[in-house]
């Protein structure tokens, strides 16, 4: 039988088989399934990679949780924090006098540096002791004269109360009110030990006005008491402060550990530093300033404690915006309320020292102080809100260089240089390339 012999071949010595081998090009029907799970595996990767909302909802949350806990740690820690941020600023400002007496042609050519800056600390402290006689005796002299300005509110109020009766388009039950309400501040002011409360104070708006009156007294001897207190305290860190100031920016340079971060970390604290001294240095002379003129103007209008509310103007001064609206309202409410003042007196007082203070803040500072600060009046009014709610006045006076620290603080750092520029007046920060350049070089 002839036939086809089927002798099978021989096995072939590749491996693995053909059927085997993975091809490299997939079939014709299968190329368009196989770009599609590569694109859907890629758009699976990128989605895991983009950050979720709940990631960011947890970090405002973590964000918010934080502000809080940094709030309440300054609230609660304020008997330490304020004294020791107070001292740092009269640290500046004993440097600022120690660079002028250096400057000077004999003491500092032969003077030490040490011997400059005990004479600096001695001059502030001294400065400083003055400024606490005069507001302790003059303190005294206004209570002592307490029944006078009693006398002439209550003729104000007596008159004024009169006029309104006298006018129908005026409501007389806001009249009365008034009257009430006058009535008991006056009694409050009489009442100044705050135990004897005036048989007639009654109650309603009169009783109301009355506690106010006493809180009010309660609380400047409350605060005046708090900051003689602390005086010592100032002083004594403002000592240590001074010795140490040199190895505590040398701990922070080798805290940092890598050449650049060292860098970065001095130009932050020598731009802290020569802001917050020019700020200091600069207010300082600007509020002596005005102060002195105020105190010419009014012992020339004849006004009570002149010199009492020269230093008030002098120490408001560094409470940005509202801090020369208070200082200057007193003295003339002052003079309204003297048995030889009147409202005429009193609206040229107002005149003649806002007139003072207003050419001073805008011509002289912007000149003299610039925009070195680079703050935005709104932030400086929003600090001030804030920091006058944790620390009460001495919150207000920290507010500017509190701020200016965080600005250049935020500043230095990539995930806050977004805050930063907000905080800012222009927008225009220091970019953190020029401290990499001088890292390098």
């Amino acid at each position: 039988m002839t036939g086809i012999s089927r002798t099978p071949s021989p096995p072939s010595r590749s491996w693995p088989p053909a059927s085997r081998r993975i091809s490299t090009s997939p079939p014709e029907g299968e190329a368009g399934h196989g770009s599609q799970s590569a694109s859907t595996l890629n758009t699976m990767t990128e989605k895991k990679k983009q950050p979720g909302p709940p990631r960011s909802v947890a970090a405002a949350f973590y964000g918010l949780g934080l502000t809080i806990i940094v709030f309440f740690i300054l609230w609660v820690a304020q008997g330490i924090l304020v004294p020791l941020i107070v001292a740092a600023l009269l640290s500046f400002l004993i440097v600022s006098v120690k660079n002028g007496l250096d400057r000077l042609p004999v003491i500092g050519r032969f003077m030490p540096g040490a011997v400059n800056f005990g004479l600096s600390f001695v001059i502030i402290v001294g400065i400083l002791l003055v400024i606490s006689l005069i507001v302790r005796e003059n303190a005294q002299a206004v209570l002592e004269k307490a029944p006078e300005y009693q006398a002439r509110l209550g003729e104000l109020a007596t008159g004024f109360v009169g006029w309104a009766e006298g006018r129908s388009w005026m409501p007389q039950d806001a009249v009365e009110a008034m009257a009430d309400f006058l009535d008991g501040l006056r009694g409050g002011m009489a009442a100044i030990d705050g135990e004897d409360i005036p048989a007639d104070a009654g109650s309603g708006l009169r009783s109301q006005a009355f506690a106010a009156a006493r809180g009010a007294i309660a609380s400047a001897t409350t605060a005046a008491s708090t900051l003689l207190g602390n005086i010592v305290t100032v002083f004594l860190y403002t000592a240590f402060i001074l010795i140490e100031r040199g190895r505590f920016s040398r701990k922070l340079t080798r805290m940092a550990g890598s050449v650049a971060v060292r860098h970065r970390i001095d130009n932050a604290i020598d731009d802290v530093t020569r802001l917050i001294r020019t700020y200091v240095t600069m207010k300082t002379l600007i509020n002596l300033t005005v102060a002195s003129i105020s105190f010419v103007l009014m012992l020339a209008l004849g006004t009570d404690f002149a010199g009492f509310w020269a230093l008030l103007i002098f120490v408001f001064g560094y409470v940005p915006i509202v801090g020369a609206v208070i200082a200057i309202s007193l003295p003339v409410l002052l003079t309204l309320l003297a048995p030889d003042g009147g409202l005429g007196k009193a609206a040229l007082t107002l005149l003649l020292l806002a007139g003072a203070e207003q050419s001073i803040s805008s011509f002289v500072e912007p000149r003299v102080m610039g925009k070195s600060l680079n703050l935005s009046p709104l932030v400086i009014l929003i600090s001030l809100a804030t920091w006058g709610s944790i620390w009460g006045f001495a919150g207000m006076l920290l507010s500017v260089p509190l701020t200016v620290v965080a600005l250049i603080t935020l500043s230095q750092f990539e995930a806050t240089r977004p805050i930063a520029i907000m905080l800012s007046d222009n927008g225009e920060i220091a970019p953190l390339a020029s401290h990499d350049e001088e890292s390098a070089a």
